[in-house]
């Protein structure tokens, strides 16, 4: 013999609650407010979970600054970095990119209050190399046309035939294999 809880009715228990027993809540957005100091926001583009703290010991080990500076947990995967001096700000975002556990690291600056929905860090420079430049291309609008395929040049470096080139990458796109490069009718990889 089965027992059950409740009268049988599709072998379900209801329930029902009383108009006192029901709490409807809210909750606000919350702001990331800078500091009077100088503030960078950043986060990790990983989905695999890592300990915040080690992040954190893991940076203070890695960046040399003159200054003290701190890294704060503004949310989950969000932190927010404030520097005493404007040299080690420029000295972290001149570094770019930085990872932890192979995973880039994004970052922005906090200039003024932001709603921390609105938070959007997708992209980072990187330094890709083109390679051997062939002769019979202009190599500063080879570049050029390259850096807009992957939205933008920050800067381009030309040493005799190699090429390289700083660009913002969008991580939420898949990287480029190959660009091929067309002139008079003749195609060259």
């Amino acid at each position: 013999m089965e027992e059950s809880g409740g009268d049988d009715r599709g072998g379900r228990d209801e329930i029902s609650l009383l108009a006192e027993e029901l709490i409807q809540l809210s909750v606000k957005e919350s702001m990331v407010v800078p500091s009077e100091k100088l503030t960078l926001i950043c986060t990790i583009w990983t989905e695999k979970f890592y300990n915040p703290e080690s992040f954190k010991a893991q940076m203070r080990s890695i960046w040399k600054t003159r200054k003290n500076f701190e890294i704060m947990i503004a949310r989950q995967n969000l932190f927010m970095l404030e520097f005493d001096l404007y040299e080690d700000l420029e000295a972290i975002m001149q570094g770019r990119p930085w990872f932890f556990r192979k995973s880039v690291i994004l970052f922005d600056r906090l200039t003024k209050p932001i709603e921390r929905a609105q938070i959007r860090l997708t992209s980072s420079p990187f330094w890709i190399k083109i390679g051997s430049c062939l002769p019979e291309f202009d190599k500063k609008d080879l570049l050029h046309a390259i850096g807009v395929t992957f939205g933008g040049v920050i800067r381009s470096k030309i040493n005799g035939n190699l090429c390289r080139l700083k660009i913002n990458l969008d991580v939420q796109k898949p990287l480029r294999r190959d660009i091929f490069v067309s002139i008079d009718n003749f195609n060259k990889s």
